[in-house]
């Protein structure tokens, strides 16, 4: 059984990275599980047991941070020694707050009008915004996190809560387009 650990990335054994190989991640994630997995420890005492179970709990709560870009990211902030936390961070970049705004009333109006073909193309306008999202954040994580400033932190926390707004957007957009169906 392998031993709880703070750092997601030593778990997999996969360098600490933004940029994660999926398949390496998918590889190590089913392997952990298989040689942790409590069902392999049925006959062993009630302390291995919890013990086991805790493991492919980790195992799952590591696997889900590092597979989503917002979550490794945040990872990455904690391991470089940035408290940082999505649900209390007060977005300093006054121009995406504004952006934001701009987007949700948008959708609003696409709603409101029953407007597919608007609705598909502010889809594709998200979907290429969570690209250029992504890719700022690991430009910023490139540089090596180690060698970041205070500033620097302030830009890769504003990308990061930019991209979890984005990714938010997309459900909503989804929930959009099913209730224009429905409507129709």
């Amino acid at each position: 059984m392998t031993n709880l650990v703070n750092n997601y990335f030593e778990l997999f054994g996969l360098k600490p990275l933004f940029s994660v190989n999926k398949q390496e991640l998918d590889t190590a994630y089913r392997q952990l599980q298989q040689v942790n997995h409590p069902d392999r420890f049925v006959n062993e005492s009630s302390d291995v047991q919890r013990r086991a179970v805790q493991q492919t709990a980790q195992n799952t709560e590591a696997y889900q941070s590092l597979k989503s870009p917002v979550l490794r990211a945040c990872h990455l902030l904690a391991l470089a020694g940035s408290d940082f936390s999505l649900g209390s961070y007060t977005v300093s970049d006054i121009n995406l707050l504004m952006q934001q705004m701009e987007y949700r009333e948008q959708l609003a109006d696409i709603k409101e009008h029953g407007d597919f073909e608007n609705l598909t193309q502010f889809a594709d306008k998200v979907d290429s915004l969570i690209v250029d999202t992504v890719g700022k954040i690991s430009c910023l994580f490139g540089q090596g996190v180690e060698n970041n400033t205070d500033n620097d932190f302030t830009e890769l926390k504003n990308n990061i809560c930019e991209l979890q707004f984005l990714n938010k957007l997309i459900v909503d957009l989804n929930e959009v387009e099913e209730y224009l169906l429905l409507e129709q």
